[in-house]
């Protein structure tokens, strides 16, 4: 385990260097991914047995950091009912952004249920990308790709002119759940 930790580490390092504010667009794929989900409702989808926490990392960094609303699911269960969505309605179905996180050690069933499910939404969604985690350890490609929607997430925020960092509808939540105790903030 010690390997596959100095490996991300040192991955992480290199990504910060190459998704960093400072890195041009035409080097940044965080920025460059942040202008092609930029005015869509994203859909993230992940292998249940590999991408499924990393999927859920990207919904909730969208829709916290960047103020967008976001879903995900994981194949190959979006295939026994999600998929029958994706026929309407139509006009929306157009502004959606969705975000492919794979991974080389998928099953190869489930590589083939990405392959058949992108044959489904192609043409149908706004965009789609697909993504593989980089790295040769588990952990240095699921943390690559948890990396990568951390900085798209908040170069969507900067795209919708919003702070990331504050989270106004959760804090008026919490004290319209409890009006009795100040929320730490």
């Amino acid at each position: 385990m010690s390997e596959d930790i100095k490996e991300t580490v040192a991955l992480l390092r290199a990504l910060r260097e190459k998704y960093r504010p400072e890195s041009p667009m035409e080097d940044n794929p965080a920025k460059q991914l942040a202008v092609e989900l930029y005015e869509k409702i994203i859909v993230i989808y992940g292998s249940s047995a590999i991408m499924d926490a990393a999927a859920y990392r990207w919904r909730s960094q969208i829709a916290e950091n960047a103020k967008t609303l976001a879903f995900h699911h994981t194949l190959p269960e979006m295939n026994h009912n999600e998929i029958v969505g994706w026929l309407r309605p139509e006009t929306v179905i157009k502004n959606v952004g969705v975000v492919f996180l794979r991974d080389p050690e998928d099953h190869p069933q489930v590589r083939k249920r990405f392959d058949l499910t992108r044959e489904v939404i192609e043409g149908k969604a706004g965009i789609i990308h697909e993504i593989q985690g980089e790295g040769k350890s588990r952990l240095a490609r699921i943390l690559s790709l948890v990396y990568l929607g951390d900085f798209t997430s908040l170069y969507m925020a900067y795209l919708n002119r919003l702070d990331p960092t504050p989270v106004a509808v959760i804090d008026a939540f919490k004290d319209k759940l409890n009006p009795d105790t100040e929320v730490k903030r």
